[in-house]
């Protein structure tokens, strides 16, 4: 029977999971590519093969299978990841007993599922949920969507979603450390955080609840006793307080529910409430999440860069939304500093005046509106200089030399991102039409200003990618044709004991090469004494991943997850005869170099032997050499 990691692993392709975060190219029979997600690049140099359910980048070297990628992107645990995966296998998985470490993380959110669970059928059904069902029927929020994001309803009570915590097994203890209790003011116990109010659950990248956003009821404008509320003078929004499994500013709320959206449209779209996430939805435009009304993080820029290179902001049309492009652009400079940070592109797309003050409002008017204002954005410079250009020509002072200096010394530094020199110059030309500045001055401001930064902010140089990724590129010329050879045995088993033949454990300088070629002569030789089985044999691939597997080398496993991918990629459209002609004349350059280390050996040994005047070793060492050199 197998493990149920295995069942989710025969169930699930490798593309079809990361076709789920990532644009996949194709590369060749079973093999795919794609920008690397995890590290700033312009070429690709992450691989796929379908083959070996694998990936590996060989930029920042990270691989491994569909439950390393999900664990990677998302940020979850192993058992977090297998659950995801699960539920998307229909893989049933048995009783899960978590590691201490993650007992806690593990409780708390299976402690979040049964309140989601309670305030929903509170919302539903219960006659407390009343006043919630009536607001949300005013938003006109369709049971669908209500289902989709699992709102709920917080009943006008004490202690009701304590007891039904408690009846399921929670303590005092947990509840208050989840953030869904609070401590009595008076007197022992606890009592519900959230009371009388509509429940918007926010859920990590799985789509685990893990907090929750609490909107106040509005006061009815008409009196009736079955919606009145009691006593919440609280914030119009409640949040949950920070805790082990819920980081403010980490949190992206829609982002579960976005990814196919991403997808489909190459971009995300990024707005303040999590009502006009909803309300987005009910329009169709669904690659959208919102920041729950805090300002926007440089961890929330890094979680979208991961899943898209195209970060759209939703702005108004007015100062406020000038500043906040403002914040996003500085925000973005900054997270750009880091050369390992992955690349995206900031644009924005503006309410126009009367449409509405959020997508919310608009979606509420005319929803086709939202779709056309959701296709259509410009970068961010690009609006950030327009919008401050025109404003300057406007203004009174422009004609001030203060003015001017000081308007050079905001826009420059946005100058300075931009990676082509003719975008630069362009806008340096509309600097210098405004300020009257002249364009060689602006230009020597701009490289004195650049040269600080160029390895951080400038295009980050591409290096060739080596035949297998760092840490494992060949130091020689015989350990490059030895790594080839090993490929194409990986791929080829046939050549396999040709190929262990010919090549020898002293002859390659790198450790990892010898340790890799004892162990696949140990696999492929185990195999020839094992009788014929009544199943298809594993491949040579997959036997010596799981020797390595078995005996703990991480390393040596990732270097042949990696040159089993570059021979993908290597190989691709090869006919037989012509891979036998590519390994005939790697075979060569390890012949002969095998035969120029021997000379240089014997050169060695015959220059002591006429030193010391031992005429027998010297004929010997003789006869060896003219052996040697009579080689073809």
């Amino acid at each position: 029977m197998l493990e149920p990691k295995d069942e989710i692993k025969q169930k699930l392709d490798v593309a079809e999971v990361l076709g789920d975060y990532i644009q996949l190219k194709p590369a060749g029979v079973g093999s795919l590519k794609a920008l690397c997600p995890f590290h700033a690049e312009r070429t690709p140099s992450f691989h796929v093969s379908r083959e070996r359910q694998s990936w590996h980048c060989f930029g920042c070297d990270k691989g491994g299978d569909i439950f390393s990628f999900v664990m990677e992107i998302d940020g979850l645990t192993f058992p977090e990841a297998l659950r995801h995966l699960a539920l998307k296998a229909g893989v049933e998985l048995p009783a899960y007993k978590p590691r201490p470490e993650d007992h806690t993380k593990e409780r708390l959110i299976a402690m979040h599922d049964v309140a989601a669970k309670f305030y929903a059928s509170t919302l539903a059904d219960a006659p407390f949920g009343e006043a919630v069902r009536a607001y949300v029927a005013k938003r006109n929020i369709p049971a669908e969507l209500v289902a989709k994001f699992k709102l709920g309803a917080a009943p006008d009570s004490w202690d009701a979603l304590v007891t039904c915590l408690k009846r399921n097994g929670f303590t005092d203890a947990e509840i208050l450390q989840g953030g869904l209790g609070l401590q009595r003011k008076s007197g022992s116990g606890i009592v519900d955080r959230f009371r009388n109010r509509m429940m918007i659950p926010l859920c990590d990248a799985a789509g685990n609840v893990v907090a929750f956003t609490a909107r106040q009821l509005p006061v009815p404008t008409t009196p009736d006793p079955s919606l009145e509320r009691r006593g919440d003078d609280g914030p119009k929004y409640m949040n949950s307080p920070e805790t082990p499994i819920y980081k403010k500013g980490d949190m992206l709320y829609g982002l579960h529910l976005a990814k196919a959206g991403m997808r489909e449209k190459k971009s995300i779209i990024v707005v303040e409430g999590n009502l006009d996430v909803i309300a987005s939805h009910k329009a169709g435009v669904e690659n959208i999440v919102a920041s729950s009304g805090t300002a926007l993080t440089t961890s929330q820029l890094r979680t979208l860069a991961r899943y898209t290179k195209c970060i759209i902001f939703a702005l108004d049309e007015d100062a406020a939304g000038f500043a906040a492009a403002k914040r996003v652009l500085d925000l973005a400079l900054e997270l750009q500093k880091d050369p390992n940070a992955p690349q995206f592109e900031i644009r924005c797309l503006i309410i126009p005046d009367g449409a509405g003050k959020d997508p919310d409002e608009i979606v509420e008017k005319d929803p086709d509106l939202w779709r056309k204002i959701a296709v259509h954005s410009e970068d961010v410079i690009e609006y950030v200089f327009t919008k401050r250009l025109r404003g300057f020509e406007d203004g009174s002072g422009a004609a001030k030399i203060e003015a001017r200096k000081a308007l050079v010394d905001e826009l420059l530094p946005y100058v300075a991102k931009l990676q082509r020199p003719d975008s630069r110059h362009l806008y340096l030309l509309r600097m210098s039409d405004a300020t009257h500045v002249d364009i060689d001055s602006l230009q020597q401001m701009l490289a004195a200003r650049v040269a600080p930064v160029k390895g951080a902010v400038g295009k980050a140089p591409i290096s060739p990618v080596p035949i297998v990724a760092l840490p494992i590129v060949p130091d020689t010329k015989i350990d490059q044709a030895a790594a080839f050879l090993f490929g194409v045995a990986l791929r080829y088993e046939g050549f396999t004991k040709e190929i262990l033949s010919v090549i020898r454990e002293e002859m390659l300088s790198s450790d990892l090469w010898k340790t890799l070629y004892n162990a696949l002569g140990i696999v492929y030789h185990a195999a020839e004494q094992l009788p014929t089985p009544s199943a298809p044999q594993q491949t040579l691939f997959t036997r010596l991943r799981t020797w390595l597997d078995a005996q703990g080398k991480l390393r040596e496993t990732s270097a042949v997850n990696a040159l089993a991918l570059r021979m993908d990629e290597l190989l691709v459209g090869l006919s037989p005869t012509e891979v036998r002609q590519e390994a005939d004349r790697n075979i060569t350059i390890v012949s002969q170099e095998r035969n120029r280390m021997l000379r240089s050996a014997l050169e060695r040994d015959i220059r002591e032997a006429e030193l010391s005047g031992d005429d027998e070793k010297l004929q010997q060492l003789m006869r060896a050499y003219r052996d040697i050199v009579s080689r073809k």
